[in-house]
């Protein structure tokens, strides 16, 4: 008996490898955004809480867009144009909330005058790039105010670099001030328990007699996640993780022990001065990124100069090629930030930061 059986057209077949690749590729332009804003949350709400998280607030946050060219590429030769707002979607979670840009906001013009002053913060990496070096740049930026986190111990040559421009210079363990304004009192605070251990605190704090009235002074520089991520050099980021470096030994625990001295260090910190009695600048190097949860729980009563008085990505960290801003200048209310800057290129594995300071109206 004859068979009916018809075949389907060719073009009917040709069509539904089409299609399927049709439903693949619109699945992957909306999970790409849906994946980024989840990473996001995660990284802004699990935080430091969780290690996968904690590594990842540390990472070059420019990888999360490597997909997003391949995409939007694919929509178009796909001729799926329709759908490339997803990718509008993607491109903006990855700039704004990941990789943390300001947008420029127009405000009043600087006009420093004897009401106000300037501060640079620098984290000096130890003097490694030479101390002469590092006074010059500082004595040519001008500044009213440096606070030095992680200077040579004891800081005597940079020091007295620094004293043939501030009258006023003090160096305590990884910490230098120097000041056009009278130190009225330094504090170095006590030791903090932590599993049993005393441990430093890793601040000063500073109350200096200025144009602006009685300030108190907090230079910060927490400990540094880098050794519990196996990463001593961010160049090396992803050599380790492609060799598996950054997962040697036990990362919770490591990096936990680790994540919980730092909270303890900046909450110490934030509670003092906050208690204080008078204006307050904190100002350093966090070693917190954007959308770190330690951040925002201790440190987001502040005002921000950054956020407050430029634009930008703000980047400080590794000088070469920045993609972490872990150096701030902060603030109580009664201070507002005119002008703020990062720059300092050269002498240090970080850029300084600076910013011109008044009394708030």
């Amino acid at each position: 008996m004859k068979n009916l059986a018809q075949k389907p057209p060719a073009s009917l077949m040709q069509s539904r490898p089409r299609r399927h690749w049709g439903k693949a590729l619109s699945l992957i332009a909306f999970a790409y955004p849906l994946s980024l804003a989840a990473l996001a949350l995660a990284m802004q709400f699990i935080g430091e809480s969780w290690w996968v998280t904690t590594a990842l607030l540390y990472l070059p946050r420019i990888l999360f867009g490597v997909p997003l060219p391949f995409v939007v590429l694919a929509l178009l030769l796909g001729r799926m144009r329709k759908l490339l707002w997803t990718q509008l979607v993607a491109g903006v979670l990855l700039i704004f909330p990941l990789m943390g840009f300001v947008l420029p906001f127009p405000g009043a013009a600087s006009t420093p005058d004897a009401r106000s002053f300037r501060l640079l913060s620098l984290n000096a990496d130890s003097g490694n790039f030479g101390q002469a070096a590092i006074a010059a740049r500082i004595i040519s930026a001008n500044p009213d105010v440096v606070l030095i986190q992680e200077g040579p111990f004891g800081g005597q040559k940079l020091s007295a670099e620094l004293h043939s421009a501030y009258p006023y210079v003090q160096a305590s363990t990884q910490f230098i001030i120097a000041s056009r304004f009278p130190i009225l009192q330094t504090t170095d605070p006590d030791r903090v328990a932590y599993y049993g251990r005393q441990r430093s605190a890793r601040f000063m704090r500073y109350l200096l007699q200025t144009p602006l009235g009685v300030i108190a002074f907090y230079s910060v520089h927490p400990i540094s996640p880098r050794g519990a991520l196996n990463i001593h050099h961010f160049r090396d980021a992803l050599h380790t993780l492609r060799t598996g470096a950054f997962l040697a030994g036990d990362p919770e625990a490591n990096l936990g022990a680790n994540t919980g001295l730092r909270a303890l260090q900046v909450a110490t910190a934030a509670e003092l001065a906050t208690r204080e009695g008078t204006a307050v600048v904190i100002a350093g190097d966090t070693n917190l990124p954007g959308l770190s949860s330690i951040l925002r729980s201790h440190l987001s009563r502040f005002n921000d100069a950054f956020r407050e008085a430029s634009w930008g990505f703000g980047f400080t960290f590794p000088a070469k090629r920045p993609f972490l801003r872990l150096d701030r200048i902060l603030s109580g209310p009664e201070l507002e930030f005119k002008s703020f800057g990062v720059s300092c290129a050269g002498i240090s594995d970080h850029l300084c930061v600076w910013a011109e300071i008044e009394r708030r109206k």
